[in-house]
Formats: C-alpha cells, sequence, structure tokens
C-alpha cells in the first residue's frame, strides 16, 4: 500500500511540474508577441577647441670657463641681467620669472682626459597670460645674451580645461540623442527613455610648441623685430555611448 501510494505521489508530482512549465512558456509566448519595441546602444562624441591662454618661453644659459667659480659667476650675472632687463622693458605685470635646471659639469677634450673646463647650464622661464608679450619677450632676452631659446610652451588654466570637458560632455549627449532619435524615425519608431549612460573617455590633444628650439638666433631678433609667433589650438574630446530603449 505505501509502495503504491508513493508511485501516485511522482506520477501527480510530474503533472504538476509539467504544467508549471507550459505556463511559463505561454508567459512567455505572450510576452513576446505584446513586445512594443528594443533597445539599442548609440554612441556620442563631443569635441571643443581651446586657445591657449599661457605660453612659456624657456632660455638655457650655457658658460664654460677653465675655472669653475668664474663659469658660475658669469651665469649668474647673466641670469640677473637678463631678468633686469626683462623688468625694465615689461614692467612688472602679466608676467611671471622662474629658474629652472642647474648644472655644473666638468668638461673635457674630445677623446682625451684633458680638461677643457666647467660648463654652467641654467634655465630661465617667462611665463604670460598676454600671449601678444611673446615676441617681444623672446628679442629682450636674446638682447640680453639669452641667446639659446629651447621654445614656447602653450597651456590653459584648470578651470578653462573643466569648463571645456563640461561643454564636450554636453555636445556628446546631444550627439547621441540626435543618432538614437534619426535610428528611430528611420524605423518608424520612437525614443520611449533613456536606459543607460557610459562615461567611455576623455582626453585632449598634446600641447603643442608654437616655435622650435633653436641654438643660433636670427640678425632680425637682434634689431628689437619681434618674432611672429602663432599659438597653436589643442582640443578636448569626450565619447560616450547611450542605451536608448525604441518603441513602435
Amino acid at each position: 500500500m505505501l509502495i503504491i501510494l508513493v508511485g501516485l505521489l511522482q506520477i501527480y508530482g510530474k503533472s504538476i511540474r509539467k504544467e508549471q512549465i507550459w505556463c511559463e512558456k505561454q508567459q512567455i509566448m505572450k510576452s513576446q508577441n505584446n513586445s512594443k519595441g528594443f533597445t539599442i546602444t548609440i554612441p556620442g562624441s563631443g569635441t571643443v577647441d581651446l586657445l591657449p591662454s599661457i605660453g612659456t618661453v624657456s632660455f638655457t644659459i650655457e658658460i664654460l670657463d677653465k675655472d669653475a667659480s668664474e663659469a658660475l659667476d658669469q651665469a649668474n650675472n647673466l641670469v640677473m641681467n637678463a631678468v633686469q632687463q626683462i623688468k625694465n622693458e615689461l614692467g612688472y605685470s602679466n608676467y611671471e620669472i622662474e629658474t629652472g635646471m642647474f648644472e655644473l659639469e666638468i668638461q673635457y677634450k674630445d677623446n682625451e682626459q684633458q680638461l677643457q673646463g666647467y660648463k654652467v647650464r641654467n634655465q630661465l622661464y617667462v611665463i604670460t597670460r598676454d600671449l601678444q608679450m611673446i615676441g617681444k619677450i623672446i628679442t629682450i632676452g636674446v638682447n640680453a645674451g639669452l641667446n639659446i631659446i629651447d621654445g614656447i610652451t602653450y597651456q590653459n588654466k584648470a578651470e578653462e580645461i573643466d569648463q571645456a570637458n563640461d561643454e564636450a560632455l554636453n555636445q556628446a549627449i546631444e550627439d547621441a540623442k540626435r543618432k538614437a532619435k534619426q535610428v528611430a524615425d528611420s524605423l518608424k519608431m520612437k525614443v520611449l527613455r533613456i536606459k543607460k549612460f557610459k562615461y567611455l573617455d576623455s582626453y585632449g590633444s598634446s600641447i603643442t610648441n608654437g616655435y622650435q628650439p633653436e641654438t643660433r638666433v636670427d640678425e632680425n631678433v637682434r634689431k628689437n623685430e619681434e618674432t611672429p609667433i602663432f599659438a597653436s589650438k589643442s582640443h578636448v574630446r569626450v565619447d560616450i555611448q547611450l542605451k536608448v530603449e525604441l518603441e513602435y
């Protein structure tokens, strides 16, 4: 009797399980038949150009002398005189002066151990937010004896870069929304909602030199003729993705 009862329970349980599976299939089919749309993933990008607001002119001072103390004194005097001449010519506003790398090394003749002297290398940076002054700064520096120009670098303030990032992000979102609408219109559908936002990347172009390094100075510079300088643009780009639900 017990064996018969157990067998009946197993048969009844299998019947219930089959009924559940059948009901689930019906619900899935019903859901599929009632589907009114689907989701798509749309990319978007935004780019903002940036004109630099800060320029830095880099000069290098090199002095070679058989006496180390004399080389140091000459380099120091040259820097001090150049700084004073820059201040006299430009006044005391719209720029900053900083010193950089300082080196003192022993110089030997080529392939010989015979002492040639001591070389002092020092760097001087003139930083300005008035980019119209760049050419004049070069001319003044060269006339003061700073005849090695390492180059000019351009950059932007942190708040300018943040603002450009925000603007590029807004552009990227609008770009993705425009593309989503275009897809929906082509399929005779409409955009129901944005289900997901993904921030892919943000990057900017490298800062480019508007003036290449030189070790010799043109005579026009020495004649107080300002060197024409043209700052290069940089840009900020943001890439995103939107997951958009479309419906008929």
